[in-house]
């Protein structure tokens, strides 16, 4: 065997699912982090926090309704290939929400990454599981899920402090850049 040996995998198992494991948490971190910046993105574009938080409800419709048709053409793909792709249009998403002129094309941009986060959250159990033996499974998928939960509780705080000390944009390109290291 070759690399370091932790729980039975060697180290080029476990970089991959290190790579999943933040992926998991950037995606579901930008899931969450809009919620702490409604006021800001709100007074950027001179609308009320309701009508902000439109954009988490048209983003939250928009996994449900893309869940099934892009996941269903990113079957053709080879998994390896369809992860890199879906991180690198979850990353344009970002980088769009960050530097956009309006509402409307923010969200726009939260669209994109919508069918992003439907397409990853459709394959990353699976991808999670391959590199490993059938034996080690469960413990590579509940890397996925550690990752998701650790940024349920971390990444609003996280979020919101960048949109605090930066602006809510600079939250925006923050995740776009962690995501892009994250396929790297």
């Amino acid at each position: 065997m070759t690399g370091i040996q932790r729980e039975g995998m060697t180290s080029r198992q476990w970089l991959p699912l290190l790579g999943l494991t933040c992926c998991a948490f950037v995606f579901n971190t930008s899931e969450f982090i809009p919620i702490g910046l409604l006021t800001d993105i709100a007074r950027s574009f001179s609308l009320t926090e309701a009508q902000a938080g439109m954009m988490i409800t048209v983003c939250a419709w928009g996994v449900m309704i893309l869940s099934l048709p892009p996941t269903v053409f990113a079957s053709r793909f080879e998994f390896k290939r369809l992860l890199l792709g879906v991180v690198a249009l979850f990353s344009v998403g970002q980088f769009l929400s960050a530097i956009t002129p309006t509402f409307l094309i923010l969200i726009c941009a939260r669209l994109f990454i919508a069918c992003a986060h439907a397409i990853f959250w459709s394959v990353a159990a699976i991808m999670a599981s391959r590199p490993v033996e059938p034996k080690l499974g469960a413990l590579a998928i509940s890397m996925i899920a550690a990752g998701s939960s650790i940024a349920q509780v971390l990444g609003p705080p996280l979020g919101r402090a960048i949109g605090l000390a930066m602006g809510w944009r600079m939250t925006f390109a923050v995740v776009g850049v962690f995501s892009a290291a994250a396929a790297v």
